[in-house]
């Protein structure tokens, strides 16, 4: 008797990547919908078998859509395209609910903002200008020059 399978493709070691996305506008937003990013040559078993086999998760439903390729913008004589993807959208038996967002202090992104700013306004003239810091210490010394040359007049 032959052993039947769910998906064409056995996965030992899984080598595609489907990405968790926000559902769009035109899906209910119901709480057991998932939808995902997948390869344009997954179909629908195999998404089935990776999601049930990889996360243990009991999938009722699974469709799928081909998103063709879109013009992204124009950049001289060359023309950009959206590379084409297949959305899949899963309904599962439980609930689902997204992660909450994580703390950017506790990542440091508030202090690599600010130097990304700092960097940017140090670019924004035809010179490199020099810091807060240094200007104040610039100024600073030069006031205190001013006053010793007033002391020996």
């Amino acid at each position: 008797m032959p052993v039947l399978r769910e998906g064409l493709k056995k996965i030992y070691f899984p080598s595609t990547v489907l990405k968790l996305v926000r559902n769009g506008p035109n899906i209910p937003q119901m709480s057991n919908t998932l939808t995902f990013k997948v390869p344009p040559s997954m179909n629908k078993f195999d998404i089935k078998s990776y999601l049930s086999n990889i996360y243990k998760l009991n999938i009722l439903t699974v469709r799928t859509a081909n998103m063709p390729a879109k013009l992204a913008g124009t950049g001289g004589n060359t023309i950009m395209k959206r590379q084409k993807f297949k959305k899949a959208i899963i309904t599962i038996d439980e609930e689902f609910k997204w992660p909450d967002a994580p703390d950017s202090a506790h990542f440091g992104i508030k202090e690599a903002d600010n130097e990304r700013a700092r960097m940017l306004n140090r670019l924004k003239g035809w010179r490199m200008r020099p810091s807060h810091g240094i200007q104040a210490a610039k100024k600073a010394g030069a006031e205190a020059a001013a006053a010793s040359s007033d002391v020996k007049a």
